[in-house]
């Protein structure tokens, strides 16, 4: 039985957190499509496709350095569209589940994100992707960031050069999630370990269920004959 305090509400934004190459797009497309088959009205809102569109896919990793200024203004006004964008949809086209896709690698991005939501009445869980396995994180930048749109028409080489240079921008900046008055779930290293705290509803319990049986490695599909 649950108790008192375990909510049944189906309003919900799910804030992706974690370092670029780590998988949070797959994993936000694969929750979204999990939730919508559980029959949830569920959208993902990708804040690279906003930026995207406002400063064009060609970007040098300088944009992403925290010491740039307008780099910061430019991509803190793409972030703030597509929340936006997530919280009209939720008001105006009965959108229940939002998970917003993106970095959101400060405690001061996150503190935002979460204020925008408490005023329009949604609730927050925030889903940290961690990992620190240098093979898988080679295998993203390989198998994921050389087909992105940001590096289209560019050498392979220098993709993976730009990119890892951008990657380290982030590390300078990132600040994990360690406040325990948050709803969250840490994924570390493709599901080896799972932190969860305050999962305080049933759709919450549901994203958790889902992530335990979640890979983002590839893994052998044997076919039988009998």
């Amino acid at each position: 039985m649950f108790s008192s305090s375990f909510s049944f509400r189906t309003n919900l934004v799910i804030v992706m957190v974690g370092l670029p190459a780590r998988g949070k797009t797959y994993t936000a497309r694969r929750l979204a499509r999990y939730l919508s088959w559980l029959g949830y009205n569920a959208n993902v809102f990708n804040v690279g496709n906003y930026r995207r569109e406002q400063v064009g896919r060609l970007v040098h990793h300088s944009f992403f350095d925290p010491q740039n200024a307008d780099g910061i203004a430019a991509r803190r006004r793409a972030a703030m569209d597509a929340l936006d964008d997530l919280l009209r949809w939720m008001r105006e086209e009965d959108g229940q589940i939002g998970i917003y896709d993106a970095t959101n690698s400060t405690r001061e991005r996150r503190r935002l994100v979460r204020e925008r939501c408490a005023a329009a009445g949604v609730d927050v869980l925030y889903l940290e992707i961690i990992c620190q396995d240098p093979e898988i994180i080679e295998a993203n930048i390989l198998e994921t960031k050389l087909t992105s749109p940001d590096y289209m028409g560019i050498s392979p080489e220098d993709a993976v050069q730009d990119f890892r240079a951008r990657i380290a921008h982030y590390e300078d900046a990132y600040e994990t999630i360690d406040d325990t008055g948050l709803c969250f779930i840490k994924l570390i290293d493709v599901g080896r370990q799972m932190v969860i705290n305050r999962i305080e509803s049933y759709l919450m319990s549901q994203v958790v269920h889902f992530l335990t049986n979640l890979t983002i490695i590839p893994r052998p599909i044997w076919l039988t004959r009998h």
